[in-house]
């Protein structure tokens, strides 16, 4: 640990870009005895999820969190995916604002948690984004540009600058004011919340996840991992939040890991294995090819490859896939494009990275089921369900008149002939309409 009065670096940095990136705002830190910062160090939130913080950095203008993103490239977002080019690769990826807004919620708590009875008055942690290269332009518009900063002497001078526009200002509403006293304690504050070094590279049993997850949720963590003894491709592991009791945590996800194993679908994720990890259970995906990627960021990315034909047999392969489950007495009740996942499908001759036109689709997020009673799911899972794949199947085929999907489960469900129906019936009626209207909708592209 690397202390001075203004600024302590809890773990030292592993890449030198982060600690060039961190440099100048460690040097523009007012010595007032009115600011502090931590760099780099980890904590676990009350629902159990085990965070890395890049900065924390407290003063007048309030707490705040800021999360590095040093990557370079033009950036860009689609209905709230990042999306960075360089050359001609682009990539896709959740918000790092949104992120880090997400970090400081769960901060916020376990700080006012370590305050309790000690008359201490802990305003909102600000969460924002700090993209520390700036050579190229950052065309985020909107709620997109919303907490997203720059450094203070930029190449392209296209954000608000991190030290003199963010943490250098006073905060405009006193509640987010933190009081001299608070800053004083904060120190054994930040202890007694378990402040901890980073783990720069975790592992579960013999596989190496990455140092930070790829997706986040307010139940678990997801992490692209490869295996330290044998030359495998990658999987996919999920730490689960352990939350307040561990052992209701590790009874949830061994149902989820059980309901797995019973859905053998094409259209489901495949479950490996269950693991343990100190912040909470862990389930460790199959994944047979690298280029994995969610629902919503295959849209984002690839929307424009997509024909009409490709567009329903995307409806066709999640609506197959709930049927079986529904077949089988199970209900998703959270389907969205961010529980399904998709590999590329090329064809003869192309790259593996070019064959997003027609994409291999699984359903993985199914806490939801393994959470529901045991027996047939209630009318309303059922219902959730429809509306969830109509939902999936309005975003496939963004512009298309929205009544002919996310409405068309309300006019079913006053059709006798489809109440009558078995769930698994009704979600193939379903996915046979939807995946009509998205070919009738050919020529709207």
């Amino acid at each position: 640990m690397i202390r001075d009065d203004r600024w302590t670096t809890v773990t030292p940095w592993f890449f030198p870009d982060e600690l060039q990136a961190m440099e100048p705002i460690r040097q523009a830190l007012p010595d007032d005895g009115l600011h502090r910062a931590w760099a780099n160090f980890s904590f676990m939130s009350d629902t159990g999820h085990l965070h890395s913080v890049d900065l924390l950095v407290a003063g007048p203008g309030g707490l705040h969190l800021l999360e590095l993103d040093t990557a370079p490239g033009l950036l860009r977002a689609c209905e709230g995916i990042w999306l960075r080019t360089r050359g001609r690769n682009t990539k896709a990826a959740d918000s790092v604002r949104a992120t880090a807004e997400t970090k400081a919620r769960h901060l916020t708590a376990v700080l006012r948690h370590a305050a309790a009875g000690r008359f201490l008055s802990v305003p909102e942690v600000r969460g924002s984004a700090y993209l520390s290269d700036s050579r190229e332009p950052v065309l985020l518009t909107g709620a997109d540009a919303r907490g997203v900063f720059g450094p203070d002497k930029p190449v392209e001078p296209s954000l608000p600058r991190v030290t003199s526009e963010l943490l250098g200002q006073s905060a405009a509403v006193r509640a987010d004011r933190p009081g001299r006293r608070l800053l004083r304690v904060l120190p054994a504050l930040l202890d007694r919340a378990g402040m901890r070094p980073v783990e720069h590279w975790p592992r579960v049993g013999t596989w190496q996840l990455t140092a930070k997850p790829v997706s986040l949720t307010d139940r678990w963590q997801e992490f692209v991992a490869w295996s330290t003894v044998w030359d495998k491709a990658p999987c996919r592991v999920r730490v689960y939040a352990g939350g307040p009791t561990r052992a209701e945590a590790d009874e949830a996800v061994l149902r989820e890991y059980l309901l797995l194993r019973e859905l053998d679908h094409p259209g489901i994720v495949t479950v490996d294995t269950l693991e343990h990890h100190p912040s909470g259970p862990v389930l460790m995906f199959h994944v047979e090819k690298k280029n994995l990627l969610r629902l919503d960021h295959i849209l984002a990315l690839h929307r424009e490859r997509f024909t009409a034909a490709s567009r329903a047999g995307m409806i066709r392969q999640i609506g197959e896939a709930l049927a079986h489950a529904h077949a089988r007495e199970i209900a998703n009740g959270a389907l969205s494009t961010r529980s399904v996942i998709g590999n590329s499908r090329p064809t003869k001759g192309e790259k593996v990275g070019d064959g997003w036109a027609e994409p291999v689709l699984q359903i993985t997020d199914w806490a939801q089921a393994a959470a529901a009673p045991a027996g047939a799911p209630s009318p309303a899972m059922v219902a959730r369900d429809l509306h969830g794949l109509a939902a999936v199947a309005q975003e496939i085929c963004a512009g298309a008149p929205t009544d002919e999907f996310a409405g068309l489960p309300e006019r079913l469900a006053v059709e006798r002939d489809f109440t009558r129906l078995h769930p698994a019936r009704q979600v193939r009626v379903l996915t046979g309409q939807l995946a009509a209207n998205a070919l009738a909708h050919a020529g709207d592209r």
